[in-house]
């Protein structure tokens, strides 16, 4: 079982450092969350990006980033709000942040795979492939829920031995441990998890560098058609993505993953310098979305179309502004029997202060003469 750490380390936990480690969180998150729900509404909303069973992949990704972000606010709550007295909302928060932790280190992997099987179909071989027959486009959303529910079940160990509470690393996560079964459960279920993870990805990546010089080899024989740029153009954009979202995460993420598994080894810190080392652990979550758009061709295409319409928009409204301006100001010259320069006016302009003036001097002379301006 885990022991309740001592009171000078929850008070610590819960000291000076908290409200604004909390508040640099919330922040940090909204950025997330701008980012993420932008790139699923992109997708979503596009046909070409939504009907393309490839994108799933990378839609699922953006959607664990999302809850990942959602569990942590209930960590940036807990901090601000919590203490030695209210400890019940760190465990939640690190029943939480430790689930979604552990289902968003899969998607590179997935990703990786994925497009390996989708482009690797070599009609030679006659043997059962588990990966081809296992990546089908039918089986992409299974897989993904699957993932999800694995994720959490690996972590069963955790919530049967009331582990969820005050990370030593500065957030909610597990308490400090003390059982050496325990902590080595912990350290299987998310360390082997982000490693194996990571393995796979560079595995499938290999594959799919592989395949780029064979089709690269096959370009300079001979010029191969639209469709095979295309597929080379979005795998590559893929493997630049998959490179990205696996090398971030081993920066950002290995001070976290050591600060919490070496805890029975490592020297006891200052808690706001380990809440420094574990502060760049979101900046994953807000720049995966982003690097997606720019580096897949697809959606990079998408997006500089919604910025070239908002483009063209906003001239016709300031030459609509612009237009009502200056039949503002006809109405007051007019008003003052003072005529623009006609440089100033276009043909129909020009036309309706004729009219409107003619009216003016009619009234106020009382019927049309031979003397009324003719303009």
């Amino acid at each position: 079982m885990v022991n309740d750490t001592t009171f000078d380390y929850l008070h610590e936990f819960y000291g000076n450092s908290a409200k604004p480690y909390a508040i640099y969180v919330v922040i940090i998150l909204l950025l997330a969350f701008i980012g993420n729900i932008f790139f699923i509404t992109l997708t979503l909303t596009t046909k070409c990006l939504r009907r393309n069973v490839a994108n799933w992949f990378l839609l699922g990704f953006s959607l664990s980033d999302l809850v990942q972000c959602t569990a942590h606010l209930f960590n940036a709550y807990a901090l601000y709000n919590g203490s030695v007295d209210n400890r019940q909302l760190c465990a939640v928060a690190g029943l939480l942040v430790v689930s979604t932790g552990t289902c968003n280190f899969g998607f590179p992997a997935l990703i990786a795979a994925d497009r390996y099987y989708k482009i690797s179909s070599v009609p030679q071989s006659k043997g059962l492939s588990i990966g081809r027959a296992t990546f089908t486009e039918h089986a992409t959303i299974p897989l993904m829920v699957g993932w999800f529910f694995l994720s959490v079940f690996l972590n069963l160990p955790l919530m049967l031995n009331d582990a969820w509470g005050e990370d030593p690393a500065g957030f909610c996560g597990t308490k400090k441990f003390t059982s050496i079964p325990l902590l080595i459960s912990y350290e299987c279920t998310v360390i082997l998890v982000f490693v194996g993870s990571m393995i796979i990805t560079a595995i499938y990546y290999y594959r799919l560098v592989a395949w780029l010089k064979q089709k690269e080899a096959s370009r300079r024989k001979r010029r191969s058609n639209i469709c095979n740029n295309d597929v080379v153009d979005y795998t590559s954009g893929v493997m630049r993505v998959v490179k990205i979202f696996t090398l971030i995460p081993i920066c950002t993420m290995t001070p976290t993953a050591i600060l919490t598994a070496g805890q029975m080894i490592l020297p006891v810190m200052p808690m706001w310098i380990n809440r420094l080392l574990i502060a760049p652990y979101f900046f994953s979550s807000v720049t995966n979305p982003w690097l997606t758009i720019g580096l897949i061709g697809q959606f990079r295409v998408r997006f500089l179309e919604l910025v070239s319409y908002a483009k063209a928009v906003n001239p016709k409204t300031i030459d609509r502004l612009k237009s009502r301006s200056t039949n503002k100001s006809l109405q007051v010259n007019y008003t003052a029997g003072r005529l623009p320069a006609s440089s100033t006016l276009n043909k129909g302009a020009y036309k309706k202060f004729n009219r409107q003036f003619r009216a003016t001097i009619i009234s106020y002379v009382g019927h049309e003469t031979d003397q009324t301006p003719r303009w």
